[in-house]
């Protein structure tokens, strides 16, 4: 016997899987192969590490999905999805999960015309295509990506609370990775401190590390922790992320170790700067590229554009490694027409970067909400001085 653990009541998978039907009659598709993990947890609720072995969901516009799976994963799919048995395509480990989708695709439809497929996953390579498309010359391979994204750009209330959780959970590592920053202090012992904050305020599974970088490495995007002793004159920008059922939240601060430099004290003040005006920006109706503008111009104005150039920010919700963001969905960036709407989540980290030298940073996540945005995170939001 098993009990349900899914993350979400079933209506609420029920009902985003009708809009993703409803989109998939409306492009005139016989149905759609679902390959991208956060899709079809988004769908279903079933998830698990086991993600790098081939799964794939097929997608009726009218009949119940059914979930293409490796065996060892039936248990995650039975527990943690509104799925039951008669939904699963099993596949061993010596069978070819393909003919296992042709199965399940002839299982809800004996002759389809036209396939959407998410050619833009990670997890659909373009050996499977082709083997796919082989195993079903009666059938087009329509390009579909995104056809499912572009409902998990608005939270429910029920996201919106992991999201606020996982937010609880980066507050907390923050805090300890702050309070761990000393001259003499291993760095290893700093990310362990984040570590182990934010999973003792229940954070699970996120989609990529925390970053810890001192020294001339916070001058580089996307760095970690070598085990370095903290020295005076060292400035250490951490950018930490926790997620709560999938879902994260994100926040990035900056430390300096002994007295900054004038330059320190002015990039921080301007990424603050900027951060600040994005934030006063954003409410329902303006576009993301107004946002944008807003925390670049600052950054332009105060003549720092070449050590930015990036986008202001990007979409957070559900996500599974190689990634904790969503800006593969939308983005916060230069020229962006997109309508905010009350829902969204976005993460935005303006950081100005001296390469091979040093870098500041510092980041919110953020709820839109009906007349501006609700601010998820909560630490303060200056250069720490240690």
């Amino acid at each position: 016997m098993y009990i349900k653990r899914m993350s979400f009541a079933e209506e609420e998978f029920k009902s985003r899987l009708a809009k993703v039907q409803e989109e998939i009659k409306a492009r005139g598709l016989d149905m759609m192969l679902v390959h991208t993990p956060e899709n079809i947890f988004y769908l279903t609720g079933h998830h698990s590490a086991g993600y790098y072995m081939y799964t794939c969901l097929v997608v009726h516009p009218t009949k119940e999905p059914v979930l293409v799976v490796r065996y060892g994963e039936v248990g995650n799919a039975l527990i943690y999805s509104f799925l039951n048995k008669d939904n699963l395509c099993i596949y061993d480990d010596t069978d070819d999960p393909l003919e296992k989708t042709v199965e399940g695709i002839k299982q809800l439809e004996a002759n389809p015309k036209k396939i959407g497929t998410e050619e833009t996953s990670f997890f659909f390579s373009i050996r499977n295509y082709k083997a796919l498309a082989g195993k079903l010359t009666a059938a087009e391979l329509i390009s579909a990506g995104g056809l499912v994204e572009q409902f998990r750009i608005v939270k429910s209330p029920a996201e919106l609370d992991y999201i606020r959780k996982a937010c609880r959970a980066v507050n907390a590592g923050m805090k300890a990775g702050m309070d761990a920053i000393k001259e003499g202090e291993n760095e290893d012992n700093v990310a362990a401190a984040i570590w182990q904050a934010v999973v003792s305020h229940g954070c699970q599974h996120m989609g990529m590390e925390p970053f810890v970088a001192k020294g001339w490495k916070s001058g580089l995007m996307h760095n970690v922790w070598s085990g370095d002793a903290i020295v005076n004159g060292d400035c250490i920008l951490l950018e930490i992320p926790a997620a709560i059922n999938r879902y994260h939240g994100a926040l990035m601060r900056s430390a300096y170790v002994g007295n900054p430099p004038e330059i320190i004290k002015e990039w921080s003040d301007v990424c603050i700067e900027a951060l600040n005006a994005a934030l006063k920006a954003i409410k329902p109706g303006v576009t993301s590229g107004d946002v944008d503008e807003a925390c670049r111009g600052v950054i332009e104005r105060a003549g720092l554009y070449d050590h930015f150039r990036k986008r202001t920010g990007y979409s957070i919700g559900c996500a599974f490694a190689p990634d904790w963001g969503e800006g593969h969905i939308c983005s916060l960036q230069k020229g962006d027409k997109r309508l905010l709407v009350p829902g969204m989540v976005y993460h935005m980290p303006p950081a100005i970067r001296m390469l091979g030298e040093f870098g500041v940073g510092f980041s919110e996540t953020v709820i839109v909400t009906e007349n501006g945005c609700e601010i998820c995170t909560d630490y303060p939001r200056e250069l720490v001085i240690k």
